[in-house]
């Protein structure tokens, strides 16, 4: 098994950069964005309805509707777009099993994967959506 990251947080990431790039001040239909990335309106449209939930965009329906970030692209983080899509970067599932180690949340193969899990998170929420903006110009 290889760690990567999901497809729903890559296209998240790809759609809020397609909208920082090309229209950060305009709505811009879902479709537009679906057809550009070459990805399905509607797992787009799901990508969506969890980014508007956690306030990184705002949307209109109907007519000259569309998706607009909700806030600047400097002040979006890969770390906020991920988590809103996947949830906390969490490397270790659940909680311990005695059979495994009998330390706990002590177990020190835990406290490895949290460790992991705290780095990965900084260098993510260092990284704004500006930032992604500047390295494709």
């Amino acid at each position: 098994m290889a760690l990567q990251i999901t497809n729903q947080a890559d296209y998240a990431t790809r759609a809020l950069l397609y909208l920082a790039k090309n229209s950060p001040d305009r709505l811009t239909p879902s479709n537009v964005i679906a057809e550009a990335m070459n990805i399905s309106h509607m797992f787009l449209s799901r990508i969506n309805s969890l980014l508007t939930m956690a306030g990184l965009i705002n949307t209109r329906r109907g007519a000259g509707g569309g998706i607009i970030l909700a806030k600047p692209a400097d002040e979006i983080s890969m770390l906020d777009i991920i988590t809103a899509v996947d949830g906390p970067i969490a490397l270790r599932r659940g909680n311990s099993d005695p059979r495994c180690c009998h330390k706990g949340d002590k177990c020190p193969i835990f406290q490895v994967w949290d460790r992991t899990s705290e780095i990965i998170a900084e260098e993510l929420k260092n990284v704004s959506l500006q930032d992604l903006v500047d390295r494709c110009s």
